[in-house]
C-alpha cells in the first residue's frame, strides 16, 4: 500500500508541475512577444509530438471500444493562465469505458516514460551515443508534460471511481453485519511480490520526469521573475 501511495502521489505531483511549467513557459512567451499567435504556435511546435500521442491514445482505445469518436484537434489554445494543448471529440459512452478512454494517454505516456528511461540508463555508457541519452530525455519531458487528461477527460473516471469505493464498502459493511468476514480470507493467500516490484520501480522511475519538471519550472519561474 505504501508503494501505490507513492506512485499515486508521484502522479498527482507530476499533474500539476506539468500543467505550472505549460502555463509559465505560455506566460514567459506572452510575456517577451506579446503576441498571442506566435504564443500558440511556438507551444504547438514544441509539444507537438506529445499531443499526437496524447490525442491517438484516445483515439485508438475509443476505436477499438467502439466508441464513436469525432474532430481531432492538435493545436494548443490559450485560454487565460491555461493551456489547453490538443482534444477529440469522444461520443456518449457508459462510464466504465469513458474512463478507459480518459486515462489512455496516461498508460501509454507511463509506457513510453519507463521504456525511455530504461534506455537512458542503458545510454549512459560510453558504448552508445550521447545524443540518443538527450533523445530519449527529450521524449521524456514531452509525455510527461502531455499525457496527463483533461477535466473533461476525467469527469468518468470520478464517477467510475467513486461508484467502485461505494460498492466495495457496501460489500465489507454487509459482510462484517452477516458475521462472513471469512470469505475474505483468500485475500492472504494471494502472493503480490510481483506487483509490490512493479511498484517499487515505478516509483523509482516517476522521479527522474518529476525533477526534470522541477528544475525546468524552477528556471522558468526565475526568469519570470526578471522578466
Amino acid at each position: 500500500m505504501v508503494y501505490l501511495f507513492i506512485f499515486c502521489l508521484e502522479l498527482t505531483l507530476l499533474f500539476f508541475l506539468s500543467r505550472t511549467l505549460i502555463e509559465s513557459l505560455a506566460s514567459l512567451v506572452m510575456n517577451l512577444t506579446h503576441r498571442h499567435q506566435f504564443t500558440v504556435n511556438f507551444l504547438a511546435i514544441l509539444f507537438l509530438p506529445g499531443t499526437i500521442i496524447h490525442e491517438l491514445s484516445h483515439l485508438l482505445v475509443a476505436g477499438v471500444m467502439l466508441v464513436p469518436v469525432g474532430e481531432l484537434e492538435v493545436l494548443p489554445e490559450v485560454q487565460g493562465k491555461q493551456v489547453k494543448l490538443g482534444s477529440v471529440q469522444i461520443g456518449q459512452t457508459d462510464p466504465f469505458r469513458r474512463t478507459i478512454i480518459g486515462v489512455a494517454p496516461v498508460l501509454v505516456g507511463l509506457g513510453i516514460i519507463f521504456y525511455a528511461l530504461y534506455f537512458v540508463k542503458d545510454s549512459l555508457f560510453p558504448a552508445t551515443s550521447w545524443w540518443q541519452a538527450i533523445l530519449a530525455l527529450y521524449i521524456i519531458f514531452q509525455i510527461s508534460n502531455t499525457m496527463f487528461s483533461s477535466k473533461k477527460d476525467l469527469e468518468g473516471t470520478v464517477v467510475l471511481v467513486t461508484t467502485i469505493i461505494i460498492l466495495i464498502f457496501i460489500l465489507l459493511l454487509a459482510l462484517y453485519l452477516t458475521g462472513n468476514l471469512s470469505y475474505l480470507d483468500f485475500w492472504g493467500k494471494i502472493n503480490f511480490d510481483g506487483l509490490v516490484e512493479l511498484l517499487q520501480q515505478s516509483d523509482r522511475l516517476l522521479l527522474f520526469p518529476l525533477i526534470i519538471d522541477v528544475a525546468v519550472v524552477g528556471i522558468l519561474k526565475l526568469i519570470l521573475k526578471r522578466a
